[in-house]
């Protein structure tokens, strides 16, 4: 019975369960997508880690180093296979140099031959080339001892070198971010390159430490057991999150009671991770949430619609004198069968459609899982469907039979109750979520705002579907008067029909949604690309490894001699923030600036303002430093030790150079300039005294000193130099190369070769605060030349001051400071080259699209990409669903049709009847639905979280593109009129006079 019932109404059993499917499946995209949006955190977040933040270097003294690791790594199907070594370090006699003995896995491949070849025997060693070793020579490490026959004691092992090899990448993942060779090539003064040798060596020799054995070739004492533990990303997932944070905590702990210790970075990675993942989860969640509920519109109507097409077989049912609730469950039959049948096929359908967005809007190689909560989506939105089918077969197994039997049914009057209750819910919803905003993510933003959209869409549509019937009602007169049978038809149908508040209902509230979403993604894309756009500093950067500044300059200038092209950067982290480069190229190169947000200032007019002067600095070049001083005699029992600071090539750090004490009232003091000196001119950048007291004293010391003059000596000769200007930094009227040197408020001598408040570009609340400086000392404030909002490369408050100025102030440049090059250029292969052959070694690049893109890779953006996609697809539904219910219910009217052409009615005033009727309804949906949607985001685009950690400059605009919310806007018009004509060409072709004669069903 149920079934050949279903088979009667096959068309529009078929369009249900179509319409049951796509809620279903849409609702069950949104945790495949999630799972899959958290894979691609997850994975990104790893690819963008340095060397030692992508896995662990698990260490023991213990041995047993396997089992450890298998221990530490069950269940972790993501990892790799561990890379094992073993490894000691160890002096020569009359050699200051400590020498790393070191055996890993796979080591030769790895590893540059320049002559000889790689160990294979116990006692056979690889050498760097760095180490000054040549093939055959014997090396002897003072803590290795020869073992086994032929041993007569504490001997030596003779370690032979076999082979020489040219020190590789640093950055090479075998080596997991080791410092075992110079990245540079050149020798080191206190730690030779390691020594590479098999693990048979071990067996064949023995440690001593300090003269006590604490090995032998039984044991493993004296060797570290390592093995490297690599992340696999291609493995890893989502889901693999809390593992791989149990994981860490595990190797965190490691060493509290065991003689195990585990290196890694790898929990700033999993902080990166854990904070985009959860960024995603609440507005995915909301997102999902208003999926379903405009999924349940859709099937309340729908199934409803199905329920009352068997109002005529429920009557009869009713006479042959079925109880109540039996019929109830005899309607109930057919829409729940259907619900049952959709569930799978639903589920099946998002999988698949999941599959596809996930294609399509997620990197290559995001596997496509489904989680347990996308089946329980589904379900939730095919329960939609029994509440709509419930209350509504109540009402047929209720209503009069001869009111099921009636050609046209009664209108009744459509009740304001759960308008009234949904509206002031949502209106509650709306002020809670906008004021108060109840739910947020884990940076403390307003996540509840993601709500917003879908109420106001609500509310707007339900008050869209109360208003049109009035508006239409008040046009009843005209079309009395003029306009014809065709709009009066049209008028009254739309006024008293029981589809077109429901329509306009499921419309508008989808293509709020929808509207909504395009203008979101729009101004969030806009966000995203002005945001890194600044943040990225100009249209490229390529991270170099740190120089000194003026070699930095130096290269830039010899590679691009036009400047027009690149310009040497260097930031330094705050706060505040530092930026540092040539004013002059940034604005050639066009860096990031809106003058809108410097109160009309250009690029070019603030790169003049910040730049400082250029006063010859002091240079010296010899092996030998002089300074002849005049000064006060020292209080008795006081020593005033005299320093310079000097600024040595090829160093980033400064050297200070002892000058003795002052004795008397004058002297000539002297030290040995560092060995570069004699190469290549250092720079002196300050003198300096210190006091140190006496065990007791009664008096501070207070020491005016004078420089009277200065000389260096190179090539046995001493040569005089010219005395420069002065300048006191803790008093600026001092000038004339005399400080003071004092226990409290001593006072530091520098060449005046800068501004004392150097001026800059200053963004956001800096004030008066001590700018960090080129080597993080915060030694002074800057003069704020230029005020603005955001400046290039600068993700928080700070400044952006000329680097030749920067440069002058510093004493050095800290181990923090990040060296780059900004260039206007997308192909950056022919700079590189440049500047590679200018002596920088290039690290990264990275452009503003890239960054764009990890914006979008964000928690945030991906949840913006599902209400994107998904409620696109909504509409679309929607859509076609009202244009179905106009069809239907026209369908109904068939007699009424036929009546009006057999009273004399003319096909075209019915065709204009029931196309304005769909059109009409359509029209007042979609419009309703772009008003809705440009409501919510006026209302919750500044409150939405777009980024995992909101930045704090640049200004976000927020402003909404025209073009794409017009291109919905007008497709789902353009849509729905060719819908419109062409069901109303499908209904006239029904309406035959004939069916006047059939007899009722």
């Amino acid at each position: 019975m149920i079934l050949r019932g279903l088979w009667e109404r096959r068309t529009l059993s078929l369009v249900v369960l179509l319409i049951a499917i796509v809620p279903i499946a849409s609702a069950a995209v949104g945790p495949i997508y999630a799972a899959a949006a958290r894979t691609t955190i997850a994975r990104e977040a790893l690819a963008a880690a340095p060397v030692e933040g992508r896995g662990w270097r698990y260490t023991t003294t213990e041995g047993d180093i396997e089992a450890k690791v298998a221990a530490f790594t069950a269940g972790a199907d993501f990892t790799t296979a561990p890379s094992y070594g073993m490894e000691l370090s160890s002096g020569r006699r009359d050699d200051e140099r400590a020498f790393s003995l070191v055996w890993q896995d796979g080591q030769c491949a790895h590893l540059t031959l320049a002559e000889g070849r790689c160990p294979r025997a116990g006692g056979e060693v690889m050498a760097s080339q760095t180490t000054g070793f040549a093939v055959g020579e014997t090396v002897e490490l003072t803590t290795v001892m020869k073992s086994g026959p032929g041993s007569t004691g504490r001997e030596s092992a003779p370690l032979t070198v076999v082979g020489l090899y040219r020190p590789g990448s640093a950055a090479d993942p075998f080596w997991f971010g080791r410092t075992l060779f110079s990245p540079t090539g050149e020798p080191s003064a206190n730690k030779a390159d390691a020594l590479f040798t098999v693990p048979q060596t071990r067996l064949d020799t023995y440690i001593v430490s300090s003269g006590v054995s604490i090995g032998s070739a039984d044991t493993s004492g004296g060797w570290t057991d390592y093995a490297v533990i690599g992340i696999d990303p291609a493995r890893l997932d989502g889901a693999d999150l809390d593992r791989l944070s149990a994981m860490q905590a595990a190797a965190e702990a490691a060493g509290r009671d065991s003689q195990v210790i585990v290196f890694s970075r790898l929990a700033d990675t999993l902080k990166v991770m854990t904070a985009n993942a959860d960024a995603l989860g609440v507005p995915t969640l909301l997102v999902i949430a208003q999926l379903v509920g405009l999924g349940w519109m859709l099937l309340f109507q729908t199934v409803g619609d199905l329920v009352r097409a068997r109002g005529p077989e429920i009557a009869l049912a009713r006479l042959r004198g079925l109880r109540r609730t039996r019929v109830w469950l005899f309607a109930l039959a057919e829409p729940l069968l259907l619900l049952a049948a959709a569930v799978p096929l639903g589920l099946l359908a998002g999988h698949v459609a999941a599959g596809a967005m996930i294609g399509a809007l997620l990197p290559p190689g995001i596997p496509v899982a489904f989680p347990p909560t996308a089946a329980l989506a589904g379900v939730a939105a095919m329960l939609g469907g029994l509440l709509a089918a419930g209350p509504v077969a109540w009402r047929v197994a209720t209503r009069p039979v001869t009111e099921e039997w009636r050609r046209t049914p009664r209108r009744s009057a459509r009740g304001w109750v759960l308008d009234a209750v949904v509206l002031a819910i949502t209106a509650l919803g709306l002020v809670e979520l906008l004021a108060a905003g109840v739910l947020t993510d884990v940076s403390g933003r307003g996540s509840s705002a993601m709500a917003v959209p879908g109420l106001i869409a609500l509310g707007v549509a339900l008050l869209a579907g109360r208003a049109l019937p009035v508006l239409t009602r008040r046009l009843f007169a005209v079309t009395r008067r003029r306009g014809g049978l065709g709009p009066f038809l049209a008028l009254r149908q739309v006024a008293r029909g029981p589809v077109t508040a429901g329509s306009v209902v499921v419309l508008g509230a989808a293509f709020g949604l929808a509207t909504f979403a395009v203008s979101a993604w729009s101004a969030t894309s806009g966000d995203y690309a002005e945001t890194a756009r600044f943040h990225n500093g100009a249209a490229t950067a390529i991270t170099v490894r740190p120089v000194e500044p003026r070699k930095l300059i130096a290269a830039v200038a010899a590679a691009d001699p036009g400047g027009r092209t690149a310009a040497p950067v260097i930031m330094v982290p705050g706060p505040p923030q530092l930026v540092a480069a040539d004013p002059a190229r940034l604005a050639a190169i066009g860096a990031a600036w809106r003058p809108a947000l410097a109160g009309g200032t250009s690029l070019e007019q603030a790169a003049a303002a910040v730049q400082g002067p250029r006063s010859p600095r002091v240079w010296v070049r010899g092996d030998r430093f002089r300074v002849r001083l005049q000064h006060d005699l020292p209080p008795e029992g006081w020593r005033i030790r005299m320093s310079a600071v000097f600024r040595v090539p090829g160093t980033l750090r400064a050297a200070r150079l002892p000058l003795g004490e002052l004795s008397g009232t004058s002297g000539t003091h002297m030290w040995n300039l560092p060995p570069a000196c004699a190469r290549e001119a250092c720079e002196l950048r300050a003198l300096r005294g210190e006091p140190v007291p006496p065990p007791e004293y009664r008096e501070p010391a207070f020491v005016q000193v004078t420089v009277a003059g200065l000389a260096v000596r190179e090539q046995g000769r001493w040569r005089s130099l010219e005395l420069p200007s002065w300048r006191v930094d803790e008093d600026p009227d001092a000038r004339d190369g005399t400080f003071a040197v004092t226990y409290a408020g001593n006072q530091t001598l520098r060449p005046d070769t800068y501004a004392p408040e150097p001026a800059a570009v200053v963004v956001g609340p800096v004030g008066r605060k001590a700018v960090p400086g080129l080597d993080n000392s915060y030694a002074m404030p800057v003069r704020a030349a230029v005020a603005s909002a955001a400046g290039p490369g600068l993700t928080d408050a700070g400044v952006l001051m000329d680097l030749e100025q920067a440069d002058r102030i510093a004493y050095g440049v800290h181990e923090k400071a990040v060296h780059q090059v900004w260039t206007r250029l997308s192909d950056t292969a022919g700079l590189e080259r440049e500047l590679e052959r200018q002596g920088l070694s290039v690290v990264s690049r990275r452009t503003v699209t890239e960054l764009t893109a990890s914006f979008t890779g964000q928690g945030p953006g991906l949840a913006l990409l599902l209400l994107l996609a998904s409620a696109l697809a909504a509409a679309a539904l929607a859509l076609g669903r009202t244009v179905l219910a106009l069809h239907t219910a026209a369908r109904r009217r068939g007699y009424e049709l036929a009546a009006l052409e057999a009273a004399g009615a003319r096909v075209a005033a019915l065709r204009i009847a029931l196309l304005l009727e769909q059109v009409i309804t359509v029209a007042a949906g979609t419009l309703a639905g772009l008003a809705a949607g440009l409501l919510a985001a006026w209302a919750a685009l500044g409150r939405i979280p777009q980024f995992a950690a909101a930045p704090v400059t640049p200004p976000l605009p927020h402003q909404v593109a025209v073009a794409p919310v017009a291109l919905v806007v007008g497709a789902a018009l353009l849509l729905s009129l060719v819908a419109a004509a062409v069901v109303a060409e499908l209904l006239l072709r029904g309406v035959k006079v004939e069916r006047l004669r059939d007899a009722p069903a």
